[in-house]
């Protein structure tokens, strides 16, 4: 779009330069692209960089976040129709405009924050966009920013632990046991129970021979995990918290984007996505596995006692062992979501997820077993 715009004019222009921070001249260009950011969440409907040039040579960019509820993603209808109720409960894609309007950005523990928010326009029953601050990111992610990010999520948990967090911020509780009981039960362990699943060469080649025994007790042992998940102490979580949601545009400038399922839960529960994200992704190796645990562990425990929030940390760990079974190693070897990736790249990626499986699995049965010990240890304190 090469014409001029006044600032007056296109009301979403106006908008854009409003959270860009422009109040002076006209725009001789500006253009509208999607994030490289892989999107998987139903209830977004599109994420892109909006990016303009003014009269005078400036230049601006701001991010539009366009929420749409899940019932309208096309993957919905691949849902039965008996799960449809649950699945909008659990994907409630006003959570993410309703923690922004909230005043729980006003009290994060520094150094975390919140993108700047400069609109949030409601397009009518199904679409609301968010326009915010496009966050640069220039920090590497070596162990000691995974130790910053971790830290604070232990310091956004503690600083709320026993508080009144779900009534001040209208945050509900999101309960782990309904995936388990729900999508794990009735697909992902069923679909593992065949013997020709094991025997497939690409399963096969990237399973060690324990892989199916230890998965079938680990999902026998859950039940018992989620009890003991109910001592452990609740506060503010992010609930998201892969590493693709932070920012750094600055270093130790932790921006936390994505609060679309931020919620009242376990302390510690942030830790399975902040852990596995990169693996995902392929930006980390497996030989990195041990170090990230380890660094991610010992800093969220030290974010909780910054705060003074006194925290046995075999709770801590109890909370990411189970978070972490349930949100990624019973799925680890199933990519029937992802019929985009060639050959070499799905052999790529399952032997990731079978190795951070293989991590996760025996921190979640070390976990049960020490559990019934009288005074069991965290395997990551120092």
């Amino acid at each position: 779009m090469d014409q001029l715009h006044d600032i007056r004019g296109d009301e979403h222009i106006q908008i854009a330069l409003r959270a860009a921070g422009v109040d002076h001249g006209a725009v001789a260009s500006w253009s509208m692209a999607p994030l490289t950011h892989r999107v998987e969440n139903m209830t977004t409907a599109s994420l892109d960089r909006v990016h303009g040039v003014m009269d005078d040579g400036s230049t601006w960019s701001v991010v539009a976040k366009t929420l749409q509820p899940a019932s309208a993603s096309p993957v919905f209808a691949f849902i039965p129709v008996e799960h449809h109720e649950e699945v909008l409960e659990e994907l409630r894609w006003l959570n993410e405009p309703d923690v922004y309007r909230s005043d729980l950005g006003a009290h994060l523990p520094a150094p975390l924050r919140m993108p700047a928010i400069h609109g949030i326009e409601d397009q009518g029953t199904d679409r609301v966009t968010i326009w915010m601050e496009d966050v640069d990111d220039v920090a590497p992610w070596d162990l000691a920013r995974y130790r910053r990010t971790a830290e604070a999520l232990g310091a956004l948990g503690g600083q709320w632990c026993g508080g009144n967090a779900e009534q001040q911020f209208d945050l509900r509780p999101r309960h782990i046991a309904k995936m388990f009981f729900g999508k794990i039960a009735h697909h992902d362990m069923p679909l593992q129970a065949a013997d020709q699943f094991w025997a497939s060469p690409e399963i096969a080649v990237v399973a060690d021979n324990e892989h199916r025994h230890d998965l079938l007790e680990l999902a026998a042992a859950i039940p018992a995990l989620l009890e003991r998940l109910t001592l452990v102490p609740k506060g503010v979580c992010h609930g998201d918290a892969t590493p693709d949601n932070f920012r750094e545009p600055a270093v130790g400038d932790i921006v936390a984007l994505d609060w679309s399922y931020a919620h009242v839960g376990e302390l510690g529960s942030d830790l399975s996505q902040l852990f596995v994200g990169r693996f995902e992704s392929g930006a980390a190796s497996i030989d990195d596995v041990e170090p990230i645990a380890r660094t991610v562990f010992d800093g969220y425990c030290a974010g909780l006692a910054r705060t003074g929030a006194e925290v046995d940390p075999t709770l801590i760990e109890t909370a990411w062992a189970v978070h972490l079974a349930i949100r990624s190693v019973f799925s680890a070897l199933i990519l029937d979501h992802r019929p985009d990736l060639g050959e070499d790249e799905r052999h790529d990626i399952l032997q990731r997820r079978a190795h951070v499986a293989r991590f996760g699995i025996d921190l979640a049965l070390r976990t049960a077993r020490s559990s019934e010990a009288p005074h069991p240890s965290p395997h990551f304190s120092n």
